[in-house]
């Protein structure tokens, strides 16, 4: 199939065919295999594709597809279990010196099923996969020990030490002893894949924890559920923002009614005027009721007493259209539109306050209505929320120093003395990144890795009132399940202390992931607003949940 479709849709396209050449059809159009009908029971299937000749309704041929695509489902899994266990063997003997044709033996597959089947789904030879693991493991060995080179290709499986060099050179591009003697400080975690370790040894390295060690709590946070998926809005929420502003807590986000950034997608918000305990309904903040502007995501920010929203127009998944400034009308209560400016910057946090009296807003840029690739951020020079922007450059485009694009690389910063620290999310690569800046904004360095174990995932940061600093993150990326909060020592950036908000797989509720925080602090206690994945009841639903943390037992 050339694009997704939904079930109901696929049983509309051959609903209309005739009996002679439907089955054929739907079979080829399926792919309906020898591999796939090992999972399909073959007397259901006929019982169900007779069920439809019968009573020629749109339900009786959806069981039909459905049955299908549980095969394939299953065929899938399947496959990539036994991948799984293929490359787990490979790690764990990479000492030894078995062929491939013995790997598949000892599996009960034939060869070339086992390169075929291996290629496909890991995107790389059998070959290859076990060289660029033995590599790994010297590379670590090399930066984190002080073993002989060539005891260390012995113990990473390589015959003698002149095939490891040349291999190494090949794949690494320079000789073993060449890394070992420039990384020194090179920050290597301990979920890096072979690319990952290969874009890291070309960045220089930024520590932000402390050489002793983290204090870690893992006793998570209460919550509350501030916003459950399926109400008028929709079944879909995402990128929620928060502040407070005279006494009262704004959240904000952006909804759709059943998948992301798709149809009516309105900017909804809520507040609260108990500290977080109970919120108002939903109000709509802006939207396009026809359809053909997409809102996201909201940001704040407060500025000479005033609260001032801003929101991101797009012709189509984050692809930016324009800028748009709200305020609120006190009179009224209500935010309403000050200006809207073709500007292709996408929001990430709120407004942040510079010592020099200026704001400045992360985010990424890219041409207008196309695709925000490159980190970047705005300056307000007046220090005025609804005065003119300028945007610079973080990086000088969407790539990285293995010539690997950015993907989806969303920033935030945090400001220490007359040095701003931009994190950035990338989903291309497991390197955290970090940019720094010593003349609050104006120029910035090359990208660097760091230790903090943020990867693949939105990151939200800001200072507190005494002094701290702190960010919150997923540490468990893909699965984005975990949600952690580091905070650091008093007016410098070495985060010793780390938190853990949630971990869904403990949590033993409906709510499968959490990510995607924004915080806010008042009167000790910082509030994280985050977007939660909902399953069971709410299946594929997105809402928001609240996290209130106690900052003196921090």
């Amino acid at each position: 199939m050339k694009k997704k479709q939904t079930v109901e849709e696929i049983a509309l396209l051959f609903a209309e065919k005739t009996d002679d050449n439907l089955i054929s059809e739907l079979f080829d159009y399926l792919q309906f295999d020898c591999r796939i009908r090992s999972f399909v029971e073959p007397n259901k299937l006929d019982e169900s594709i007779r069920n439809y000749f019968e009573l020629k309704n749109i339900d009786s041929l959806i069981q039909v597809i459905e049955l299908i695509l549980n095969g394939k489902e299953l065929a899938s899994m399947q496959e990539e279990t036994f991948l799984k266990n293929v490359k787990t063997y490979i790690t764990d003997h990479l000492e030894d010196n078995v062929s491939v044709e013995e790997i598949a033996g000892i599996f009960h597959v034939s060869y070339y099923y086992l390169c075929h089947l291996f290629k496909k789904l890991a995107k790389k030879t059998v070959h290859r996969y076990r060289t660029e693991k033995r590599l790994e493991k010297a590379i670590r060995m090399l930066v984190e020990t002080g073993d002989k080179i060539s005891d260390i290709a012995v113990s990473c499986g390589f015959d003698n030490l002149s095939y490891f060099s040349e291999t190494f050179v090949k794949y690494v591009g320079v000789t073993p002893s060449e890394l070992r003697k420039n990384s020194t400080d090179c920050v290597l975690h301990p979920f890096y894949e072979f690319d990952d370790l290969i874009l890291a040894l070309k960045m220089k390295s930024k520590r932000f924890l402390p050489c002793e060690g983290v204090t870690v709590d893992d006793c998570g946070v209460p919550f509350i559920h501030l916003h459950d998926p399926g109400d008028e809005y929709g079944y879909f929420l995402h990128e929620a923002a928060i502040i407070e502003y005279e006494g009262v807590f704004y959240a904000s986000w952006y909804n759709c009614r059943e998948n992301e950034l798709v149809g009516y997608t309105p900017i909804v918000g809520r507040r609260s005027y108990d500290g977080g305990k109970t919120w108002t309904l939903p109000e709509i903040i802006a939207h396009d009721p026809s359809e053909r502007i997409l809102y996201c995501p909201p940001v704040y920010g407060i500025c000479d007493g005033k609260l001032y929203m801003l929101i991101n127009q797009m012709v189509s998944p984050d692809h930016m259209h324009s800028l748009d400034l709200y305020v609120l009308n006190k009179e009224t209560d209500k935010f309403e539109l000050i200006w809207s400016r073709p500007v292709p910057f996408k929001l990430n946090t709120n407004v942040v306050t510079l010592p020099n009296g200026k704001l400045i807003l992360p985010g990424r840029i890219g041409e207008l209505d196309g695709f925000p690739t490159t980190p970047a951020v705005m300056i307000s020079d007046s220090g005025k929320i609804d005065a003119d922007w300028r945007i610079v450059k973080v990086a000088p485009n969407g790539n990285l120093p293995d010539g690997s694009s950015l993907v989806y690389p969303e920033t935030t910063l945090i400001c220490c003395d007359d040095t701003l620290y931009l994190f950035n999310r990338n989903d291309q690569r497991n390197v955290p990144l970090v940019y720094v800046s010593k003349d609050l904004g104006e120029t910035w360095s090359e990208t660097m890795s760091h230790d903090i174990p943020y990867r693949s995932t939105k990151i939200y940061s800001g200072a507190l009132s005494d002094g701290r600093f702190y960010m919150v993150a997923n540490i468990d990326c893909p699965q984005r399940s975990k949600l952690v909060l580091y905070v650091s020592e008093k007016n410098k950036p070495v985060f010793s202390k780390r938190k853990l908000l949630v971990d869904c797989k403990a949590l033993g509720s409906d709510i499968k992931r959490c990510h995607y925080p924004s915080a806010i602090e008042k009167e000790g206690k910082l509030y994280v607003i985050a977007t939660a994945n909902y399953s069971g009841e709410k299946m594929n639903g997105r809402g928001a949940v609240l996290f209130t943390v106690d900052l003196k037992d921090i």
